[in-house]
């Protein structure tokens, strides 16, 4: 599902996993922390990832309707 979101959101994946591997020398218990802080950042980026693909999806039923409606009357114009 990444992979969907583009290059930009896998390069800041990729930063955040660099800051990771920089815990290495921590007591564990601090390791959990960053971890825990880590994932806490990417599922509000998630969230607001998926908020922003439920708008995009409900312009594009929207467009989708449009676009469906202003065949309907080119097809009675031709009538």
């Amino acid at each position: 599902a990444l992979t969907v979101l583009g290059a930009g959101f896998a390069n800041q994946t990729e930063v955040r996993a660099e800051g990771v591997k920089a815990t290495k020398n921590l007591p564990e218990e601090a390791k959990y922390a960053a971890l825990r802080d880590e994932n806490t950042g990417l599922r509000g980026d998630q969230t607001k990832l998926v908020k922003k693909l439920e708008e995009e999806q409900e312009k594009s039923k929207n467009l989708e309707k449009q676009k469906q409606e202003l065949e309907n009357q080119a097809l009675n114009f031709q009538v």
